[in-house]
Parts: C-alpha cells; sequence; structure tokens
C-alpha cells in the first residue's frame, strides 16, 4: 500500500483547477458522455452475441419474470453503489478514509477523501476503477447467468459507461500532466499540483 499524502510538499503549486460540473462544462459533458455509452453498446453487444454463440440460449431463470422496470431500478441503485463503492475501495487502497456523498443540485454522486493529496497514477486508478470494475464484472457475469439477467446487467455496464464520463473526464486532465502531479479530489473539481 502506497504512503498517503496530505500536506502539499515543498515546491508544489497549483497549475490547474478542474470544475466538472460547472454551468460551461455540462454540455460538453453530457454530450461526450455518448462516446462510452456507444462505445461500451457495441462492447456489450457483441459480447453477449459471442456469449449467446459459445453457450446457447438461456432463457428464463433469475429475473426472467420481473418487470422491466424492477431491472431498471435494480440497475440504477445498484450501479451507483457499486460505482462508488469501487471509488471508495480505490480511494482505501492508496492509504486514505474515503467519504461518499451527493451534490443535491447537481444530482451527483461522489467518493472522496479529505485533505487527501494522490499521485497521479493512484488517482487514474481511482477515477477508472468504475468502468473497468462494472465492464469486467458485468462480461464475466453474463457468461453464467440466465439471458434475461445477462441483457440487463450488460445494460448496467452500458450506463454505467456513460455515467463514468467524469471519471473519464477527470484521467484526461491529469494524463497532461507529469506522472510526479499531485491531485486533490473535491468531490466535484480537482485541483492539480506540480513542481
Amino acid at each position: 500500500m502506497p504512503t498517503p499524502i496530505h500536506d502539499l510538499p515543498d515546491g508544489y503549486k497549483q497549475v490547474r483547477h478542474v470544475v466538472l460540473l460547472s454551468p460551461d462544462n455540462l454540455l460538453r459533458i453530457n454530450l461526450a458522455a455518448l462516446l462510452p455509452l456507444v462505445g461500451s453498446f457495441l462492447l456489450m453487444a457483441g459480447w453477449m452475441a459471442l456469449v449467446l454463440r459459445l453457450r446457447g440460449l438461456r432463457p428464463g431463470g433469475f429475473g426472467a419474470d420481473w418487470a422491466w422496470w424492477v431491472w431498471l431500478l435494480l440497475i440504477f441503485v445498484g450501479s451507483i453503489i457499486i460505482h462508488e463503492g469501487l471509488h471508495g475501495a480505490a480511494i482505501r487502497w492508496t492509504g486514505h478514509r474515503p467519504r461518499f456523498g451527493m451534490i443535491l443540485s447537481k444530482a451527483a454522486f461522489f467518493a472522496t477523501a479529505d485533505q487527501a493529496l494522490f499521485r497521479r497514477s493512484e488517482f487514474i486508478v481511482i477515477a477508472l476503477a468504475p468502468i473497468v470494475g462494472i465492464t469486467c464484472g458485468a462480461m464475466a457475469l453474463m457468461l453464467f447467468v440466465p439471458d434475461t439477467a445477462a441483457y440487463y446487467i450488460g445494460l448496467g455496464a452500458v450506463l454505467n459507461a456513460g455515467n463514468s464520463i467524469g471519471d473519464l473526464w477527470m484521467t484526461a486532465a491529469v494524463l497532461r500532466y507529469s506522472p510526479a502531479a499531485l491531485i486533490r479530489d473535491e468531490a466535484d473539481s480537482i485541483r492539480i499540483y506540480e513542481r
């Protein structure tokens, strides 16, 4: 486990403050969300076709008689819990204590660590943990569950990918800086520091 950083080391200064959900960014972020949404849809559709070819049809089974809205409710609630939980697990891996919450005015959920500074590589792991974890987990589950459950699990991964645009946006922002950069996560914004 890495040694957690709480205080800004000597010689570092703030080089950028990225406010994810600023009024200027909202339209761009929502339009950009179409990229991971469509990409994930194509991936999951291809995966589902391959799974069905490999194992054949498995009608019925778990959840086959549930109403579509029950599945959507489960996907919505479950993906938020798993998404933020994966952020929290990655934050814990860095040696910091995660804090979870929601910004009601922006309908945004978050996992952060108060007064924590993350190395660039740590921040990238934290940011990408949900999209990678949920996509890979969904693909694995789809191999074993009946068709209806596989369809909705794949749909959940697709919706999670679209909802991960903030994580992808922040990752793209920090990748512009050196590996020695430090990042402070402030729930709906980040501050990037460099020597």
